[in-house]
């Protein structure tokens, strides 16, 4: 079952069990994915990785949104997002470790070999798209920017 069709069940069983929290924020979820679908240059709407997309901006989203909640003394509108956050989370794929992480951008650096800090973009190219959906891109910079000095 693609990750598309897993949100669409769910949207469904939401339906029937009527947990307003979880119809809501997947039914918010399943416009945003066939909206970046109608964007052009867009791939397949069910594709895994574009809903994945989708997803972390969706996270993201509601991250920024509690912390500003939290800072102007909302607390049940950052529960709220917390909350949906948590339920958006779960389609999410498991996070890397950190030294999960090192060790696959050392096999890429061994693949790529840069020429030291200069190739950094050679090293994120082939590193992003090997650790797709699986890691930040914040997180995968941040190591190749420590390996390679």
């Amino acid at each position: 079952m693609s990750l598309y069709e897993r949100v669409e069940h769910d949207l469904f069983d939401a339906r029937k069990q009527r947990d307003e929290l979880a119809l809501t924020t997947l039914g918010m979820l399943k416009s945003e994915i066939v909206q970046a679908g109608k964007e052009p240059g867009a791939g397949e709407v069910t594709d895994d990785e574009a809903v994945i997309r989708v997803l972390r901006k969706e996270v993201k989203r509601r991250e920024e949104a509690v912390k500003a909640y939290r800072d102007a003394g909302r607390s049940e509108a950052a529960d709220k997002e917390e909350a949906e956050s948590a339920l958006l989370r779960r389609y999410l794929p498991a996070e890397m470790g950190d030294a999960e992480l090192e060790a696959e951008l050392r096999a890429v650096i061994a693949e790529v070999k840069p020429q030291g800090p200069r190739d950094f973009g050679a090293v994120m190219k082939a590193a992003t798209a090997r650790l797709a959906g699986r890691v930040d891109g914040g997180r995968i910079a941040g190591v190749a920017k420590k390996l390679l000095g």
